[in-house]
């Protein structure tokens, strides 16, 4: 028996030491093995002394060596294992990102611009004449030096969306209320990147516009989709042109705005609605984040329908406005939403006697709206709509 238990015994002690050597250097990998190995050998060795072996039951060699060897073999592995594995998992995504970086940046090819303006000879003549010279400065920018790679990478994508957008255009099978709603949102891109490349534009503004050109640019392939639902391509389009609109409309010397704050307070407006569109559009928000979003562009889209809205224009119609302030008040409504589109539309010339006789009946609720409008820039007068 004695000489049974001491084997036992030094076979578990061998064991011991040979977990404990493996699990070392996985115990960077899994904590809570190295600590359990550890606490058995240290709980095995004390056992070795207690058979008391006679002297001449020496540990055979056979014995004593197999822990040494086990000992010394498998460091040398795993030390050399963990490095490549470590070693191996950063490229790919090293790679990748360098990768991604230059099929973003690489601007358009010689034949990709050929291809654009081919499009561009297609066009009507007065259409052409609009875009030719904004393109062209676009596409030069877009090579320039100077110019940063995130802007290279914003004016290859605008570029590459227009010049699919012309195409469609120009497909006999487009439908004529895609065709027209195609070529609103180019005029309108159009107009970002003609005050980008303005050299009167300040350089907060040529970012903010860039940006607006990019979020229109981005959308219109949405309202051609035929794997996009009918309803959200028609939903897709009716917004992307009230937008669209509205940039042009803030541009344009007869219907823009004339004082600074109430320019700056359009381009928000604007800023604003491009915006909740791309968060609607992007699949990564919350439903919260989209479902806002939502709401913001169903208000804009429903503006006209708006009850104080139609209560606005039934007293300019007890006022006798004439068609064109009505027209203004009902375009500029439908492009920044009410109250803001709605004074913006006001503040128009042609309802300079409208706003004057609204402002003396101050026996109408209405009359701190008209009054307001008279005196100050139309942004400040939101807060005189009448409360119901």
């Amino acid at each position: 028996m004695p000489e049974i238990a001491r084997r036992q015994v030094s076979r578990i002690v061998g064991t011991s030491c040979l977990a404990a050597a493996l699990a070392l250097p996985v115990g960077m990998t899994t904590a809570t093995a190295a600590p359990g190995v550890m606490a058995h050998g240290a709980a095995s060795s004390p056992a070795q002394p207690t058979p008391e072996p006679p002297p001449e039951e020496q540990p055979p060699p056979e014995e004593q060596q197999p822990p040494p060897p086990e000992e010394q073999q498998p460091p040398p592995e795993e030390q050399q294992s963990p490095p490549p594995q470590e070693q191996q998992s950063p490229p790919p995504e090293e790679q990748q990102s360098p990768g991604q970086e230059k099929r973003e940046l690489q601007r358009l090819t010689p034949a990709e611009e050929q291809d654009l303006q081919d499009q561009l000879d297609k066009l009507p003549k007065e259409l052409k004449d609009k875009l030719q010279s904004t393109l062209d400065k676009t596409m030069a920018a877009a090579k320039d030096p100077a110019t940063s790679a995130a802007d290279k990478a914003t004016y290859d994508r605008i570029l590459g969306e227009i010049n699919a957008a012309l195409k469609v255009i120009q497909n006999p099978a487009t439908s004529a209320a895609d065709k027209a709603a195609l070529t609103k949102i180019v005029a309108g891109i159009n107009e970002s990147l003609r005050i980008v490349h303005d050299p009167k534009t300040s350089q907060a503004d040529k970012n903010t516009y860039r940006r607006l050109a990019l979020g229109l640019a981005e959308a219109m392939p949405s309202l051609t989709d035929p794997a996009i639902p009918a309803d959200i391509r028609a939903f897709n389009k009716k917004v992307l042109e009230l937008i669209a609109d509205s940039l042009l409309a803030a541009q344009v010397p007869k219907t823009q705005p004339k004082k600074p704050e109430d320019k700056e307070k359009i381009k928000k407006i604007v800023e604003e609605n491009v915006a909740a569109l791309k968060t609607y559009r992007n699949p990564d928000a919350t439903p919260q984040q989209r479902a806002e979003a939502k709401a913001r562009l169903d208000r804009l889209a429903a503006a006209p329908k708006n009850s104080q809205y139609q209560e606005f224009v039934a007293e300019l119609k007890r006022l006798k406005a004439p068609a064109a302030c009505l027209t203004s008040v009902e375009n500029r409504t439908r492009e920044a939403g009410w109250p803001d589109g709605a004074l913006w539309g006001v503040s128009d010339q042609s309802c300079a006697d409208t706003v004057a006789a609204g402002a003396s009946d101050t026996n109408s609720k209405w009359s701190p709206v008209f009054q307001c409008v008279q005196q100050k820039p139309f942004s400040q007068c939101t807060g005189t709509i009448p409360r119901d």
